[in-house]
């Protein structure tokens, strides 16, 4: 394991090295120069390389492959970073903060080795969706086309999001590590960039806002306590709970479904969680309900408990290139205008203005003098925004939004300087540009990705209303309730420096809590009132005497829209005091913002996303085979747990910096907003003291490992042999059939999970959720011809199956004697029609005959 966790950590610091030329070019405007951010850089960089050039059959997905793809980035990241090298060899001083870079590296490792530790007492990918995860890792380590091929559904591609586990075999390729090994290498490299890269933002916010470096460094650690270490606040509850303490009736207020249980007790006061029931709660605090008052369940995980549960799934895969988007659009919006890569004060004071040029020419110059690197920065911007959409869909909406809107930001800072008097852009130029900037973000992001974008399928099927379940307070508090006290911490101390007007404060919220009631309303009208919508809300079955829906949407409204009513205020009031800072620099003719107003802003914008995101959910959801909110809560909340954490552990070291000023109703509301957030965030503690432990069996093993297949080796040994057989002999397009793959069952598609060959059909209901509508005629007719296989078929049907689906090989293993009752005359007519090609114990693969 120490070779394994040494070879990772330097393939990962060459990473590094290879991009801090590049790095430094590009984050001019951030205290730290990017260095926060470099890892995931490289990573994201050397990664695209090899898919890009794979795809178009450039490279090969190999470790040559890798390495060549790794060469390419090291001499593009020279050339582009050839001024800060020559200004650096000029004058021989790097203009590095190096004590920033001692932090961030003992950071990483710190939480890298941490990580493994945890790893290699909970390694198995044996539960919930891990051996899913595999497969994608092994189908891409082995795949010899591209797309991908999905093991476990024979003659197609890759139908997800599968470029955080690209990024995962890029490395394990460079490193030397297998996809059983990358697994759990690749979880806790992750977990160290995600909190290097909390830690980034955060410090380079309050470092841009004038606060000491070591101020700095304790807001960048809290942020990385606050976004992947700490739980919600529920885990204080099962902690109590678990510890002998009654608190049933507070608990009660709450409502959190299949609470109580009671876990066992130990006596140890660290150790009382129970995993899947303590620990597993804390990921479902939210319930929704059918209007019988079943229990529908809804996703809240934050990072600690994914980390925990250690699935390699693309909403954990993406949050460190999430991190780096975010470092990207602060080093756009603190751009001072005119801007050029390593250019003085006094040389771009003497750049002269726009002249008076086309509409897309104008465009372009500002691009170029206010993104760091001009063309190739904002390909760099592209490249990183839109790999969000290949790693997990779902986050690149709000960060488009965001890269967009600090591309607005700068341009109502500058446009007045830029373009000059008189120029016939002057007046809407705002919008235009800004417009312009982010449709070429789409256009670029599907020209670079369109390899992905040909192959790609979904499940979604267009928005629905919330119509009956909004979201308990008491239930969003457990889970935000540290976020919610930032935020107002944040609002107070952005009221100490400007207030927004009525008028606009009135225009907010007509316009937050209008459009959504408004929708709302629409929508209640369409469903009692058409065909169509009353098709869809039937979905929700009316209690036995029950004739119409409306009286249950009132009701639920009435009691249960406090969550919605705070979430708009507060999101209204963020909205306002932005539309407010904006206009009074347009009007004031403004050009900079002050450094510490700046942070502010950006800090809020964070905030502004978030919530957003936490609000949308209220009254609206995305479509698909689950049929209720649970995905879109999920998705959302997560990426909303992010950006509160940035912006809270911002806000709280501010205010806490600054508790000498003037006393106002705002500043004391910020100070004891963050009082209680850091107490918030302190509480939520409890839940990885409580939850590793648990997981991990109070760090206990009988033996140690990070490979992710070990365990079977070391319970099915005939399995694990097989699988070793059919990696040696079999070409990686081998069509190897199994049994049809039962959801959540890490004992199906074993061959195919651990050695990527393709097989006729795995789990079921996974590509039914990857494939949407597409997926009954690609699966059509391949569970008959299981059945034939393994159950009922003669030697004739089976010998005819074969060569029509061009199986190159049948495994028999113990779950396809449990499924298919497997009799000792059907594997008679199996070897009748298939040859004997590996046997040991009850475990047997046949090959076709005559191929």
């Amino acid at each position: 394991m120490l070779t394994q966790f040494i070879t990772w950590y330097i393939i990962v610091q060459l990473l590094t090295l290879l991009v801090a030329p590049l790095t430094f070019a590009l984050f001019t405007n951030l205290p730290d120069c990017g260095y926060a951010f470099a890892k995931s850089l490289g990573i994201l960089l050397v990664g695209f390389t090899l898919w890009l050039g794979t795809s178009y059959g450039l490279l090969r997905n190999e470790t040559g492959g890798a390495w060549l793809a790794f060469l390419i980035v090291s001499v593009a990241s020279w050339m582009l970073g050839r001024s800060w090298l020559q200004q650096l060899w000029q004058t021989r001083k790097a203009n590095i903060p190096w004590r920033n870079v001692v932090a961030v590296e003992a950071l990483f490792l710190l939480a890298f080795a941490a990580w493994v530790v945890v790893r290699s007492y909970d390694p198995a990918a044996n539960h919930t969706e891990k051996p899913m995860d595999l497969m994608f890792m092994n189908s891409i380590w082995i795949s010899p086309t591209f797309p991908p091929h999905d093991a476990w559904l024979s003659g197609y591609a890759i139908s997800y999001y599968y470029f955080g586990y690209w990024l995962l075999t890029t490395v394990g390729h460079l490193s030397g590590q297998p996809p059983e090994i990358a697994y759990n290498l690749g979880q806790a490299c992750w977990f160290g960039l995600l909190l290097i890269g909390c830690f980034g933002v955060v410090y380079n916010l309050l470092a841009h806002a004038g606060q000491s470096a070591r101020t700095a460094m304790i807001g960048g650690l809290l942020a990385g306590v606050a976004v992947g270490v700490t739980g919600n606040l529920w885990s204080l509850f099962e902690w109590l709970y678990a510890n002998g303490i009654n608190v049933t009736r507070l608990a009660n207020f709450f409502a959190v479904y299949h609470f109580p249980q009671t876990p066992p007790l130990n006596g140890n006061w660290h150790a009382n969680f129970d995993w899947w029931g303590s620990a597993w709660r804390t990921s479902r605090v939210i319930e929704d309900v059918t209007l019988t008052g079943d229990h529908l369940e809804v996703i809240d995980e934050f990072p600690m408990f994914s980390y925990t549960l250690g699935d390699n799934h693309p909403h954990v895969l993406g949050m460190p290139i999430v991190l780096l988007v975010i470092a990207l659009a602060q080093n756009l919006f603190f751009s001072r205008f005119p801007l050029r890569a390593l250019a003085t004060t006094t040389q771009a004071a003497e750049e002269p203005a726009v002249e008076n040029l086309s509409l897309l020419a104008t465009f372009w110059q500002l691009v170029q003098r206010s993104v760091p690197l001009a063309a190739p920065g904002f390909l760099l911007i592209i490249i990183a925004a839109g790999a969000l959409v290949f790693l997990n869909t779902w986050d690149f909406p709000p960060y488009w939004l965001l890269v967009s809107g600090c591309f607005l930001a700068v341009i109502v800072r500058s446009l007045p300087l830029v373009v000059g008097p008189g120029n016939r852009f002057q007046g809407r130029g705002v919008w235009v540009f800004a417009g312009i900037f982010s449709v070429l973000l789409l256009v670029g992001m599907g020209i670079i990705y369109l390899p992905y974008f040909l192959t790609a399928q979904s499940q979604a099927g267009g928005f629905a209303p919330n119509l009956f379940n909004p979201t308990r307070f008491t239930q969003f508090f457990l889970m935000f309730g540290y976020a919610l006290l930032g935020i107002g911490a944040l609002l107070g101390l952005a009221w100490t420096k400007l207030q927004p007007s009525r008028e606009r404060l009135i225009s907010a919220f007509a316009v937050i809590y209008g459009a959504p009631l408004f929708f709302l309303v629409l929508s209640t009208m369409l469903a009692l009132k058409t065909t169509q919508g009353q098709a869809w809300v039937d979905s929700m079955a009316l209690p036995k005497g029950a004739t119409s829906y409306l009286p249950f949407i009132l009701a639920r409204w009435s009691k249960q829209g406090l969550t919605f009513l705070v979430l708009g205020a507060l999101l209204a009031l963020a909205v306002a005091w932005l539309w407010q800072y904006f206009a009074t620099l347009l009007l004031d003719g403004r050009h900079e913002l002050a450094k510490s107003e700046q942070s502010l802003v950006f800090a809020l914008l964070l905030a502004a996303i978030g919530l957003l995101l936490v609000y949308a959910p209220e009254f609206v959801y995305l479509r698909d085979n689950f049929g209720t909110r649970m995905n879109t809560i999920f998705k959302f909340y997560y990426q909303g747990w992010l950006l509160f954490g940035l912006s809270s552990s911002y806000a709280v070291v501010t205010t806490l910096q600054t508790l000498g000023g003037v006393r106002t109703q705002a500043r004391t509301l910020a100070v004891a907003c963050s009082g209680l957030c850091l107490l918030a965030i302190a509480l939520g503690l409890f839940f990885p003291i409580g939850a590793i432990t648990a997981k991990t069996n109070n760090f206990t093993a009988d033996k140690r490992t990070l490979d992710a297949t070990a365990y079977i080796a070391w319970n099915n040994p005939n399995e694990m042999a097989a699988v070793q057989w059919v990696r040696i002999h079999t070409a990686p397009d081998a069509l190897v059939v199994e049994a049809l793959g039962r959801s959540y069952y890490a004992s199906d598609n074993r061959i195919s999970t651990l050695t990527g060959r393709p097989t006729l059909h795995g789990w079921g209901g996974h590509e039914s959720q990857w494939r949407g509508k597409a997926y009954g005629e690609m699966a059509k007719g391949r569970g008959d011809v299981l059945q034939r296989i393994y159950g009922t078929g003669s030697t004739a049907d089976i010998a005819q199956a074969l060569a029509q689906w061009n199986i190159d090989y049948v495994y028999v293993g113990p779950v396809e004697r449990e499924l298919y009752k497997m009799t000792p005359d059907a594997e008679t007519r199996l070897r009748a029609a298939a040859a004997l090609v590996f046997e040991q114990g009850d475990v047997r693969i046949y090959q076709r005959r005559n191929q």
